[in-house]
């Protein structure tokens, strides 16, 4: 059986986690498949794509028993890159992606969640990264992109204590986009947060993701000229020059 999913709809490529007898952890096996997905995506045709899990969780972490079997520093070096990469590859997708939360999201649930666009979950919804408990701290990118959404201080208390968010807690806090009640509202809400930007050229929306994840990076000037360039070779596209002239002519009008 598939442990992922897909379908489409209206365009959005829909991709289901689909392992709820373990709450969808984030085994090796997960992680290949999704991998060959995200893969295949950049030949496709998308508007956008949602990420959301079978059962009871988005998910709930990493694979408990493989982290156990690792032997050595350089294994689990390895199988952390691993993670970081694949992860890395949906934050850097061409499409606007969205995390379809519904239950549990947490330790490498809640990274890739993190890792996505947009996060929008059910009011019953948990989210949070507890490795502390299990004496390591979060290796797929979670102490970096949750500090980026909340500020240092905010994310050293949830990475340090292990604490769950709650999902309306977590929208005030802005990690995530919109809360809704159940989870057939939620994936509708997840699709229709999607198709908002259709007719927005997409480099420019990709470009305006990277840039706001550069801002606290903290090279303020670096990060000003890869914004210059990327909005200059937008200027220069076609798309933009053929919405210029559309605002130039309404303008006349």
């Amino acid at each position: 059986m598939d442990k992922v999913k897909t379908h489409q709809e209206d365009g959005v490529l829909f991709i289901i986690l689909n392992s709820p007898e373990t709450l969808n952890a984030l085994s090796s096996k997960i992680l290949s498949e999704l991998d060959l997905i995200l893969d295949e995506i950049w030949y496709m045709k998308l508007k956008g794509v949602v990420i959301s899990g079978e059962g009871r969780a988005f998910s709930a972490g990493a694979d408990i028993s493989e982290l156990k079997s690792l032997e050595n520093i350089h294994q689990a070096y390895e199988y952390l890159r691993r993670g970081q990469r694949i992860l890395s590859k949906i934050e850097k997708l061409k499409y606007i992606t969205c995390a379809a939360i519904d239950g549990y999201a947490l330790g490498g649930g809640f990274e890739l969640a993190l890792a996505c666009t947009f996060r929008v979950a059910t009011k019953k919804s948990k989210v949070g990264l507890p490795e502390i408990n299990l004496g390591i701290i979060p290796g797929y990118g979670g102490t970096q992109r949750l500090t980026r959404l909340v500020g240092p201080q905010k994310a050293k208390h949830f990475i340090m204590t292990g604490e769950f968010i709650e999902a309306e807690k977590a929208f005030e806090l802005g990690i995530l986009d919109d809360i809704c009640e159940t989870r057939e509202e939620l994936l509708d809400k997840a699709k229709k947060l999607i198709l908002q930007f259709e007719g927005k050229n997409p480099t420019a929306l990709r470009y305006i993701s990277e840039l706001c994840n550069l801002h606290s990076d903290g090279f303020f000037e670096d990060n000003m000229r890869t914004e210059a360039l990327f909005c200059a070779s937008l200027i220069s596209s076609q798309f933009a020059k053929n919405k210029m002239q559309e605002f130039l002519e309404k303008r006349k009008k």
